[in-house]
């Protein structure tokens, strides 16, 4: 899905003098995603205070990781960055310091 929405937003882009952002979801996908997310998020701060270490999730897009800094932001137990380069980037959670 990501793949069609990136090719379509460039079709789009490259018929128009404005940038047209475009967002695809089928059946609510996005919706279940961001929950998926905000879980995993959750059970990967936890298991990083467990073994006080920092984990590090799957590569993923710039707005499923938005959604995990988002998630962990109000837990001041951890810490959340950004590692590696696109497309290989992933979030790490931390125990804070």
């Amino acid at each position: 899905m990501n793949a069609l929405q990136y090719l379509t937003q460039v079709a789009i882009n490259k018929e128009t003098d404005q940038f047209v952002s475009v967002m695809l979801d089928a059946e609510g996908y996005r919706e279940r995603r961001q929950e998926t997310l905000k879980q995993l998020a959750e059970r990967k701060a936890m298991q990083a205070l467990k073994q006080n270490r920092q984990v590090k999730l799957e590569p993923m897009p710039s707005y499923e990781r938005k959604v995990i800094h988002a998630a962990l932001q109000p837990n001041r137990k951890v810490e959340t960055d950004s590692a590696g380069k696109e497309p290989n980037r992933s979030v790490v959670i931390r125990p804070a310091e």
